[in-house]
């Protein structure tokens, strides 16, 4: 007598829902934003306005402006600088033309020194010689024009006798000697010296003491 026994197969587990021993877990850590925060990154994130053609328009003639500015700045000190050696140069013109205009004058006047001379050579004689004095007063008065004309533009003698040798409107021509007089003191005017202006014309030739 056969009896049936149902063999029994291993049952296997069914497929479940929980995740494979194998599989490893992770864990979410992702942070749900704030309501202030998810604001803040929507406007981050948000596409800005178009520029304003205006502004750029604006800034490119702030930029000409201030180009031009400088430009102007730069020729102002230009003119200034060309200006200022304007003026050097023609005060530089000036004194030359001063300068050469007395000199001419003084050449012109030199000229006149032996006429001088003459004059003054002529009156001593004429004092001698006893002449009229109506000659004499007419002559005197010629040359008093003569030299006076001479010295309203500048002409003046030196002063020599009695003074102390100046190198610079003296010419000694010889020494002498006398007590009770200071060591080169000019003792004898030999030819009278003339200055114009500021300038000798010709110097004073003299005799000076020497002890």
């Amino acid at each position: 007598m056969t009896s049936n026994h149902h063999k029994i197969k291993p049952s296997h587990p069914e497929e479940s829902d929980s995740p494979d021993s194998s599989t490893p877990l992770t864990r979410d850590t992702t942070v749900p934003l704030s309501s202030e925060d998810s604001a803040l990154a929507t406007e981050e994130t948000a596409e800005l306005p178009p520029e304003d053609p205006r502004d750029v328009v604006l800034a490119q003639l702030t930029k000409e402006v201030e180009e031009k500015n400088q430009q102007l700045q730069e020729m102002t000190n230009r003119y200034h600088r060309a200006l200022a050696d304007y003026d050097n140069l023609n005060k530089r013109m000036t004194v030359k033309i001063q300068s050469a205009r007395m000199d001419g004058i003084a050449d012109f006047i030199k000229k006149f020194l032996a006429v001088i001379d003459t004059f003054e050579s002529a009156l001593r004689q004429m004092e001698e010689s006893k002449i009229d004095k109506k000659v004499m007063d007419g002559f005197q008065m010629l040359f008093f024009q003569f030299y006076d004309t001479l010295e309203k533009e500048g002409l003046k003698a030196i002063p020599a006798k009695g003074v102390k040798f100046d190198p610079n409107c003296h010419e000694a021509v010889a020494r002498g000697s006398q007590d009770g007089i200071d060591d080169e003191i000019v003792l004898t005017e030999y030819e009278k010296g003339y200055m114009f202006k500021d300038r000798v014309l010709r110097p004073t030739k003299v005799v000076i003491n020497a002890k």
